[in-house]
């Protein structure tokens, strides 16, 4: 079968298809040429940030010869092998569980569709359960941390997160060096397999999305805003869980799970993406934070956080029309990433 070409596709040439796909799917969708604008223009603020990295880096090092908790470039190395390993497992979920999945896709789905619901299905469980691992990891280390607040289970206090800033001390917060290297490699894995794989309706603010978490996490990572980052990752890994098993059930018939997924989904991202995120962890990071002339980056880092918040209230509405939709006509559909509007990269 031929697939018929848009116009859209058919302005650009063939010997660039990753762009050519790329403009088919942002072209006449203003809201993913908004994202592109918005990841554009974020471009040189963070070149500009990047240039001076590693004098600041290096001169925090110095400045405390005997602080030996100071992150290290070799981290992004182990990252980097965690995403080679994660991508390599799901490749391998894909294969072996392929055919079991294709047997419980709604029976509405036909051909090589069904077959693209199934990889899917088996992409979103393999996250679900890597995010449920998260946020299970992130509770242990610091459910009895200074920091951890009780908004998220904790007994903290979110406004002493920035206590010691830039040299937290790790004392008695066992593995968090380790958290952050399987989170970033996570990560990178999230970011890798998006541009590699086939480019959809939302592959603009998905690119946003991914790339901000990488470029937070890493250099939050490398300039030691270990507690704040550990909360941002765990907040958000909370609802990123249902949102995998929610896209999981979506495929399939079972339309009970499917909305009891979805009502946990929407309940845990109001309240940590929406309250949470921006009321405690934002106010505390950029506007009421007693360190702040001691946090490097602190300019570029909270303008890539603002724009999460653009993000999670772009995905909050799309979410609760998906609610609607499916309350309406009995028919659950991802809308956000819709595989019948796939653009072939």
């Amino acid at each position: 079968m031929v697939r018929k070409e848009t116009s859209a596709s058919q302005a650009i040439p063939k010997k660039f298809p990753i762009t050519d796909a790329m403009w088919a799917s942002v072209g006449k969708n203003k809201m993913q040429l908004l994202f592109l604008v918005i990841f554009l223009l974020l471009c040189p603020f963070l070149g500009l940030f990047l240039r001076e990295f590693n004098m600041i880096y290096q001169m925090r090092i110095i400045q405390r010869p005997d602080y030996t908790q100071w992150p290290q470039y070799i981290d992004l190395g182990y990252s980097f092998i965690v995403s080679m390993v994660l991508t390599g497992l799901l490749a391998l979920n894909q294969k072996i569980f392929l055919g079991p999945a294709c047997k419980i896709v709604s029976q509405k789905y036909k051909g090589e569709e069904r077959i693209e619901r199934a990889e899917r299905m088996i992409k979103c469980l393999f996250k679900g359960v890597y995010f449920t691992f998260a946020v299970g990891f992130a509770y242990y280390i610091a459910k009895d941390s200074f920091f951890m607040p009780t908004s998220l289970g904790g007994n903290g206090i979110v406004d002493d997160v920035f206590r010691d800033t830039p040299y937290f001390s790790h004392e008695g917060i066992f593995y968090i060096r380790e958290y952050f290297i399987i989170q970033l490699g996570y990560h990178l894995h999230s970011l890798i397999v998006h541009v590699t794989g086939k480019i959809r309706n939302d592959f603009m603010e998905m690119l946003l999305h991914h790339s901000i978490t990488v470029m937070l996490v890493s250099l939050a990572y490398l300039m030691n805003y270990l507690p704040m980052s550990l909360l941002i990752l765990y907040s958000h890994d909370i609802s990123d869980a249902f949102v995998s098993y929610t896209r999981f059930f979506v495929d399939t018939d079972f339309k009970k799970l499917t909305f009891i997924s979805y009502l946990l989904l929407m309940i845990s991202w109001f309240y940590t993406r929406l309250i949470v995120f921006p009321f405690d962890f934002i106010r505390v990071s950029c506007y009421t934070n007693p360190m702040m002339h001691e946090m490097y980056g602190i300019g570029i880092l909270g303008a890539m956080v603002h724009v999460l918040v653009v993000l999670h209230w772009y995905w909050f509405i799309l979410l609760l029309k998906m609610g609607l939709r499916f309350i309406r006509t009995k028919d659950p559909v991802d809308t956000q990433q819709d595989l019948s509007k796939k653009q072939e990269s």
